[in-house]
């Protein structure tokens, strides 16, 4: 039994109707008979059915494809998550939150919870209001008072500074939690992307002290922030709570030029020998932008000075006081418990910080007198922070040499349960409003650009849906090249896309690619370039040529190659050998 099937659709998309959209078309008065739409039934074992195959093409010449916020939140989630724009540097948000938190009035002090309102004190530690009971300076304390100076006074000129300077500066806060908390949760350290010989997992590095920003982010307003960067495996996550975190406006659109065979390719649907349609624009997405042309892409409407309306920063602290260190080695670092922590951890934030800080006071040695003019006892910092009190005259017993930032870390934690705050019960929540992003609009821009422009795969699905034409379920496709006919053997990326953005079935195919047997032994086709290809099986055809190829439900088909009906078609004789 022998059955001919023939297209009975273009199948062009709404860039292809766009572009042709005055174009001139003959009426008639006769009527139309439309397209039987019935599926053909699957072929049998042993049958043949013939199928002509035509090589369509439309060229698409600088076609402006405007895309506003409303089309893009009519697209599905999985694609947009997809389409990575740029690493969004979140350093000027958390250094305005800090500043933020610092500056909160009376009120809105009183309305933070007490671990909270300590790490706002915690910000605003000075020497003067530094807290030394149940530390190693402890001691200092009595040693001051018998020189008659305030102990405030032999803190500050341990760190360098005045009475009433900050211990630990905002923009140091920052960087620390940006690099501990934020840089260690798996979210902010990769990024989904395409999957290549450098990238088998499909997952690349986020720039440090950023998040990735994806089209998805465009559309959502960050709607999903809480859940991305919450708890993962063993990280807590660094945010309980986000609101409102707006990057662009409602007249947001994004364009690009496009230049492309807007038409799709035509292919055989082998379990039932039909004409199926494959989209075009992916194939070509090496060439769909002109990159040479400055404005190839354009983005219109992103928010002047971005804004989170709510932001719910948490820190993790952990159960037991940790003690600062009383060793040299590691040289610079010391034997405090608090290097073993993980890096989330309030207690390993605040010691990093410390050594930060302690990498700012230069060696010096203080020395202190009795009223008689007798030397009581001095204090030196080595230029790596290590720290060693010297007493005289049975004055008393000096703290123990340790490092800067084993003193610090000591303080903190002490001054982080005040009010009788138990050990273990401060993990901090920070509740802010209305913070200033940080992000340079024009600047963000300029990255998206150019991240594009060096990855143009990641707008493959994306500009696939422009065209939106792949119908059917193709097992490989007819592409003419100059004078020559090929067959090509479809790829995962062709598989069609339901309205989620999933693949509607599995890339099931064994044995990808054409046979010169029936035993599948002997591969005739290769992945070498043609026009531009270099992802797809593919085989050069004539009329007379027989080819052997397997389906994804493991049947296998015999194709012979008739006589050309025309010069951009292709005649098959279909057998279904098993």
């Amino acid at each position: 039994m022998r059955r001919r099937q023939a297209e009975s659709s273009l199948g062009w998309g709404p860039v292809v109707l766009t572009a042709v959209v005055g174009m001139t078309v003959g009426c008639s008065d006769q009527a139309v008979p439309l397209p039987d739409d019935t599926p053909a039934a699957a072929i049998g074992v042993g049958e043949t059915r013939e199928l002509d195959l035509r090589y369509l093409a439309l060229d698409v010449e600088g076609f402006d494809n405007r895309l506003t916020l409303e089309d893009l939140r009519a697209m599905p989630r999985s694609i947009l998550a997809d389409v990575w724009l740029a690493d969004l540097d979140i350093t000027p948000l958390m250094v305005n939150a800090l500043e933020q938190l610092r500056t909160l009035t009376p009120e809105q002090v009183a309305e933070l919870g007490p671990a909270a309102q300590n790490m706002r004190t915690l910000l605003l530690m000075t020497p003067d209001n530094a807290n030394l009971e149940g530390t190693q300076l402890e001691e200092l304390i009595g040693l001051s008072s018998s020189v008659n100076i305030a102990p405030a006074r032999a803190l500050a000129n341990l760190l360098g500074v005045g009475i009433t300077d900050d211990f630990i500066l905002a923009q140091i806060v920052a960087e620390v939690m940006l690099s501990n908390v934020v840089g260690s949760h798996p979210n902010a350290q990769w990024r989904r992307g395409i999957v290549d010989d450098e990238h088998p997992d499909g997952l690349y590095p986020v720039a440090d002290n950023s998040i990735p920003l994806t089209l998805a982010d465009v559309v959502t307003n960050f709607e999903d922030m809480a859940q991305r960067f919450g708890p993962v495996d063993e990280h807590p996550g660094f945010v309980a709570a986000a609101r409102g975190l707006t990057v662009v406006e409602e007249d947001f659109v994004m364009s690009t030029k496009v230049n492309a065979n807007a038409l799709p390719f035509k292919g055989a649907d082998l379990s039932n020998v039909s004409v199926a349609s494959i989209n075009s624009v992916g194939s070509q997405i090496e060439t769909v932008h002109d990159y040479a042309d400055p404005e190839w892409m354009d983005i219109e409407g992103l928010a002047p000075s971005p804004r989170v309306e709510e932001l719910t920063f948490t820190v993790e602290e952990n159960d037991a006081f940790i003690p600062g260190g009383s060793a040299e080695q590691p040289p610079s670092q010391g034997d405090s418990p608090a290097w073993d922590l993980p890096p989330w951890q309030f207690e390993r934030l605040i010691v990093d910080m410390a050594r930060d800080v302690a990498g700012q006071v230069p060696a010096h040695c203080d020395t202190y007198e009795l009223a008689t003019g007798a030397e009581a006892f001095n204090a030196c910092v080595r230029d790596d922070g290590w720290v060693e009190m010297t007493t005289f005259n049975d004055l008393g017993n000096p703290p123990a040499p340790s490092y800067l930032h084993d003193l610090i870390l000591e303080i903190a934690q002490v001054r982080l349960h005040d009010g009788g705050l138990a050990e273990g019960a401060a993990d901090v929540a920070l509740s802010l409003r209305d913070v200033e992003v940080g992000v340079d609009p024009e600047a963000l821009i300029e990255q998206t650009r150019a991240n594009l422009e060096q990855n143009p795969e990641a707008l493959r699905e994306f500009a696939s849906l422009i065209t939106n034409s792949t119908v059917g379920d193709a097992d490989f496709y007819y592409v003419r090249v100059g004078t020559e006919d090929w067959l090509f053997f479809v790829d995962a990326n062709d598989v069609r896309l339901d309205d989620q953005g999933q693949p509607v079935r599995d890339y099931g195919y064994q044995s990808p690619g054409f046979f010169s047997d029936p035993q599948l032994s002997s591969k005739v086709s290769t992945t070498d370039e043609v026009d531009g290809d270099v992802t797809h099986e593919k085989v050069r055809v004539a009329p007379g040529d027989v080819v052997y190829v397997r389906d994804d439900e493991g049947r296998r088909f015999e194709i012979q190659v008739s006589e050309k009906p025309s010069r951009s078609w292709v005649s098959l004789s279909v057998t279904r050998l098993d």
